[in-house]
């Protein structure tokens, strides 16, 4: 009986302690059920960025051109809107915003993100943004940065625009993601990471909002570009543009052109003008499909500066008189920079198969007794020919026929100058080497015999295959006055690049800017189109380039100038796309933005002569 009774006690006690250990483990199993839920909702929450307000642009005197606001936007939480509320939103939408389209209205409830943008509130009343939030629950106003440019088309190609981030884009830049928009182009691409800013983050649980941390803005950039002189070099160049367009009979209207300026001691830009151009306030409102294909059959995107390659005509000639001096290579039975040949108009010369060609000068009568300088200042052909002739005789098909073009590569050329935009272009300095592979790579567009001495005499005064851009002849001008090739900058605070140093005496650099001097003066080419500055022509200098293009296209108007030959501070370089004289059209535009850099009344650009 005993025995009964205390097997049933254990029996029961049994049963209790069972009990309480799966009650224990019930308890556990869910609180690790409870522990992993909430470990996998945390690991589930939703984010929306709110693109940071970019940081702003600078002139070179603290002039603000490139500004950014923040302007309140209303958004709709899509999570709050069921079947049940959805007619009312649209009503209350359409009720208080009556310039959204049904179409417009549907496209906002079809988003895909959790707060769908409604519309800028920045015009809409306080009573009216108090009502939708106080009664509607599924609004949410975010300040929402907004871009604009002070001068619309004036820094066009140097600050660039805004878009929306493609794929290459989201994946470069490292904000991309969380910004609406990033650089497209010029400053704005080149600088992206630095203006950004880092995205604010609105963090949701369901449909709730559970945290926001505010978007931090972008840096602010500096230039070196002074607005009232870009605004000169627009004007001028505008002005040279109109006035090859009355001066030529042309199948179709000329519009491009390019004029840059270089500080001389420091390298930075201090101008830089391409044309056409474009309003970037545009892409910040939106630009209908019709206005972005307008301006892409102009080539209004292109920055000519960095990316319009031209034969630079003889605005070149100053390698092949670097060449001369620094080599000792002068025309034939020549010893010195002072002995003359006597130009009559054209060079002939014959081959070793017996066979006779003959170069015609631009000026068919010729320049009668040359030495290097009045070469120069006439722009005679040749005598260029001529050095060119003698490299092909002594040198050809050795390793030292390619002197002409090393010394080109020496001063930038066929190279980038590291310019901070995106997108700059090379050019081409032709040899040798280069025609043996447009052979193989092109066949049939390169002829058989591949480089002649012919090519090289195209070379020698920037015709032929060559081809540059006007930010590199501005730098291969400043490269030859100071011995030093670097970058040339636009951000004030930027780190510049030593491309390369050359070898240059104190000595050449006082004869080059005498003799681009005579360029302006008296018997020079320019003359005519610096003369209305009377006795003040004396202390400035330059040099003009007219080049050939293929066709019927009139030739590239070209002028590099020097606005001092005392105490160089600025290289004016200028270039208008079929403005045919550089003499005539180039030149007086760059006299134009001299005149203001010197702090001199400014005239109207009038048509020069027509010469080299």
């Amino acid at each position: 009986m005993f025995d009964q009774k205390r097997l049933q006690y254990i029996f029961i006690s049994f049963l209790i302690l069972l009990s309480l250990i799966v009650i224990d483990i019930f308890q556990l199993q869910t609180q690790e059920l409870e522990s992993t839920s909430q470990t996998i909702d945390k690991q589930n929450l939703d984010r929306f960025y709110i693109t940071a307000p970019r940081g702003e642009i600078y002139d070179l005197n603290g002039k603000k051109i490139v500004l950014t606001t923040l302007e309140p936007n209303l958004f709709i939480n899509l999570r709050k809107i069921t079947d049940e509320n959805l007619l009312d939103y649209k009503q209350v939408i359409q009720y208080n915003f009556s310039d959204l389209n049904i179409s417009e209205i549907n496209e906002i409830f079809d988003s895909k993100d959790i707060l769908s943008l409604v519309t800028n509130l920045s015009n809409v009343e306080y009573e009216v943004k108090n009502n939708l939030l106080t009664n509607y629950d599924a609004f949410e106003i975010f300040d929402l940065p907004f871009r604009q440019y002070v001068n619309n088309e004036l820094f066009a190609h140097t600050i660039g625009y805004l878009g929306k981030p493609n794929q290459e884009e989201t994946a470069e830049f490292i904000n991309a993601l969380g910004n609406n928009q990033v650089g497209k182009n010029g400053l704005e691409r080149y600088y992206e990471e630095f203006l950004s800013g880092t995205p604010g983050e609105i963090i949701f649980e369901g449909p709730e909002i559970i945290d926001f941390k505010q978007p931090i803005p972008g840096n602010d950039l500096f230039l070196t570009i002074d607005s009232s002189t870009q605004s000169v070099v627009k004007e001028s160049l505008q002005q040279g543009i109109d006035l090859a367009n009355k001066s030529f009979e042309s199948s179709s209207q000329i519009k491009r052109g390019a004029a840059v300026i270089l500080d001389v001691e420091s390298g930075n830009v201090v101008a830089m003008v391409s044309l056409p151009d474009f309003d970037p306030n545009k892409f910040v409102t939106g630009i209908s499909d019709f206005e972005y294909k307008q301006l892409d059959r102009d080539q209004a995107f292109n920055n000519f500066a960095i990316q319009g390659l031209y034969p630079p005509g003889s605005v070149f000639k100053v390698v092949a008189y670097w060449l001369a001096l620094s080599e000792n290579i002068f025309p034939e039975e020549l010893s010195n920079k002072d002995s003359k040949i006597d130009c009559e108009g054209s060079l002939s010369f014959g081959f070793d198969d017996g066979s006779q060609q003959v170069y015609n000068d631009w000026k068919l009568e010729g320049h009668g007794e040359v030495d290097l300088r009045e070469a120069i200042k006439q722009s005679c052909n040749v005598y260029f020919w001529d050095i060119a002739l003698k490299i092909w005789r002594d040198f050809g098909s050795t390793e030292a026929e390619s002197i002409l073009q090393e010394y080109s590569k020496e001063l930038g050329f066929s190279n980038k100058t590291n310019i901070d935009l995106p997108f700059e272009k090379v050019g081409i300095i032709p040899d040798r080497e280069l025609f043996e592979e447009w052979k193989i790579s092109r066949p049939g567009l390169v002829r058989e015999e591949g480089w002649l001495g012919g090519d090289l005499m195209n070379l020698i005064i920037g015709q032929g295959a060559i081809t540059t851009t006007p930010l590199q002849v501005a730098n291969a001008y400043r490269t030859l006055l100071t011995g030093e090739n670097i970058s040339p900058i636009l951000n004030i605070n930027g780190s510049k690049i030593i491309n390369n140093q050359i070898n240059v005496s104190d000595e050449f650099i006082d004869f080059l800017l005498e003799d681009l001097n005579s360029v302006t003066n008296k018997g020079g080419t320019a003359y005519v189109s610096f003369s209305v500055l009377g006795n003040k022509v004396n202390d400035i200098g330059g040099k003009t380039g007219t080049a050939q293009n293929a066709g019927d296209k009139n030739n590239t108007s070209w002028f590099v100038g020097i606005d001092s030959i005392t105490n160089p501070k600025y290289i004016v370089a200028t270039v208008v796309d079929e403005g045919g004289s550089g003499s005539a059209v180039a030149a007086p535009v760059s006299r134009r933005i001299i005149q203001h850099l010197l702090g001199y009344d400014i005239t109207p650009v009038e048509f020069g002569e027509i010469t080299e």
